[in-house]
């Protein structure tokens, strides 16, 4: 049953969350095998403010208190890293002002291709980091150029991963999830089926 909270960012839902991220089995530790690899975190996105300062107090403080070492991994961060270094940031600013969303859209997803630059990006990322824990955060600042179901398709990190996002992972009549990013249904963006709800457990 999912456990419901009106507020990401009230004490019961942070209690909450770290109690689950922090269960040995959940992270494969003192000999318990890891039972999945992904989660997902969803939250109202009207609470993207709340979800943000949650995020840094739990990778901060809560669950390193735990003996946890968690990384936040933003992905927006990501993109502005990929497009300063490849001198795309003015280009597509001056572009903004000519070329409709849908080819701004392309253009960025020419450019920040998942598989190829945005993956490997956040797989270096937590490999570097040593972390017990990858969230991985800016999800709704990088929708929709970047697809987050082929994100976490192709994605092998080797440690358990969180998706925090904007948005809900819904339950269908057929068995299957739905992923939808800022609410928006998953058939307008892709869906993701291998993931487990953190207010599931």
């Amino acid at each position: 049953m999912t456990q419901k909270f009106e507020h990401i960012g009230s004490s019961e839902a942070r209690q909450f969350i770290v109690d689950r991220l922090s269960d040995d089995a959940l992270l494969g530790r003192r000999g318990y095998t890891m039972r999945h690899s992904t989660y997902v975190l969803p939250y109202p996105p009207n609470q993207q403010d709340f979800a943000r300062d949650l995020i840094n107090a739990i990778t901060s403080a809560d669950l390193p208190n735990h003996g946890v070492r968690a990384v936040n991994v933003n992905l927006y961060d990501i993109v502005l890293s990929v497009l300063d270094e490849q001198g795309m940031w003015e280009p597509l600013c001056e572009a903004e002002a000519d070329a409709s969303r849908d080819e701004l859209i392309m253009m960025l997803q020419d450019t920040l291709s998942a598989s190829d630059v945005i993956v490997p990006m956040v797989e270096t990322a937590i490999e570097e980091s040593q972390c017990d824990l990858a969230f991985i955060t800016g999800v709704g600042e990088t929708f929709p150029y970047i697809r987050t179901h082929a994100l976490l398709g192709e994605l092998d990190a080797q440690k358990p991963v969180v998706l925090v996002f904007p948005g809900s992972y819904r339950q269908m009549v057929d068995g299957s999830t739905s992923l939808d990013i800022l609410d928006i249904p998953s058939a307008a963006n892709g869906g993701y089926y291998r993931a487990t709800n953190v207010f599931d457990f």
